[in-house]
């Protein structure tokens, strides 16, 4: 995770998640982090990220996750974006192997 901005000592950190994409077994989750000063109340955006989780099961095996339902254009734009973000990620992922194996 790259911070565009610092966040100074005695500022709060606000992290706000959402889930953008849901795939199989696993989902996306955007993060946005801002920073606070506590003694004006100014909110400044610092960085944004996105993870992968994969659920399992007790047996550490994948397990299969329930679907995303998107109430909003928001929603359904995030999760358009998601799985553009997850089909080059699994891109990547394989171009790399590729190259591991020449």
């Amino acid at each position: 995770m790259d911070f565009r901005l610092p966040i100074m000592i005695g500022e709060l950190v606000v992290m706000k998640a959402s889930v953008n994409w849901v795939g199989r077994t696993s989902m996306e989750i955007g993060v946005k982090v801002f920073a606070e000063n506590i003694l004006t109340g100014n909110l400044r955006h610092t960085n944004t990220c996105y993870t992968t989780f994969v659920a399992i099961d007790e047996a550490g095996g994948p397990v299969e996750v329930p679907r995303l339902v998107c109430e909003t254009d928001e929603d359904q734009r995030r999760n358009t974006d998601g799985a553009e973000r997850h089909r080059r990620r699994l891109e990547e992922r394989d171009a790399e192997r590729k190259r591991r194996n020449k």
